[in-house]
């Protein structure tokens, strides 16, 4: 296949040369990825800014390019400029987890959203890590993300379906397998932090997660050493009460 690799942590993070290195072992790979660091610039594109691009020599072989602009924005150009006939579009690895309600900021899942608009299949790909290191090890996520494409290339590739893949910061033999599960709710216990009181009262953010409270989440398997799957869509229509608010709303 021809596949499309892009990121939202940049063109020099680990997690997407890893990514680009292991998919290359039987596919075609293109890297268009940001410049710099997008990480939360869910689902924003340029209009307002020309963007740029600039081919890159990354260790792997593949054609690579670096992009001005946003994770959509790459894979935009990827589909529309860079790339002709691209049959997968993979966002990652991403440099921590993506999953629960957190995937409305994440630059991963958007840039794979995008690929899904324009009706290429598409996977992201998010790995736990220990945020205080930086010597996280992607050679896993990368195994584990090998596997779901041979799998849905074979069995389950769906030019409207993007599957969102989420491995645990557990060893490699501690992985219990996979589980396909629904998104978790993500909520956070934000405290503010004041850095300068000046004109402008500058604050740090700092948060925690609260306790996990659905036991067949994203976010629960993963605590329990699951590498976890979950299909999204972008049609973010509530179906089940789209009859109830018509009849409340239409005359």
């Amino acid at each position: 296949m021809k596949v499309l690799i892009t990121n939202d942590d940049g063109i020099n993070a680990r997690g997407i040369l890893a990514l680009a290195k292991e998919i290359s072992k039987k596919h075609e790979v293109t890297v268009v990825a940001p410049r710099e660091q997008k990480s939360a610039s869910s689902h924003s594109i340029s209009i307002h800014n020309p963007i740029r691009i600039r081919e890159e020599s990354l260790d792997g072989g593949f054609k690579s390019y670096s992009l001005v602009g946003t994770p959509a924005d790459c894979t935009q150009a990827g589909l529309s400029l860079l790339c002709k006939d691209i049959d997968l579009v993979i966002s990652g690895i991403n440099r921590g987890l993506n999953c629960g309600t957190d995937i409305l900021y994440s630059g991963t899942v958007s840039a794979a959203v995008e690929g899904a608009i324009y009706n290429v299949p598409s996977i992201a790909i998010s790995m736990e890590v220990d945020w205080d290191r930086y010597d996280e090890d992607y050679t896993k996520a990368a195994k584990w993300i090998s596997k779901v494409v041979d799998i849905a290339e074979k069995n389950y590739l769906r030019n409207d379906v993007v599957l969102n893949v989420n491995v645990p910061n557990v060893n490699e033999d501690e992985i219990k397998g996979i589980k396909v599960c629904k998104l978790g709710k993500s909520t956070y216990k934000n405290s503010y932090v004041l850095l300068e009181d000046s004109d402008d009262r500058v604050y740090e953010i700092k948060g925690t997660r609260n306790d996990i409270c659905e036991e067949d989440s994203d976010l629960y398997f993963l605590s329990k050493g699951y590498v976890t799957l979950t299909p999204l869509h972008f049609d973010f229509t509530n179906f089940k009460i789209i009859d109830e608010v018509k009849n409340i709303f239409e005359d």
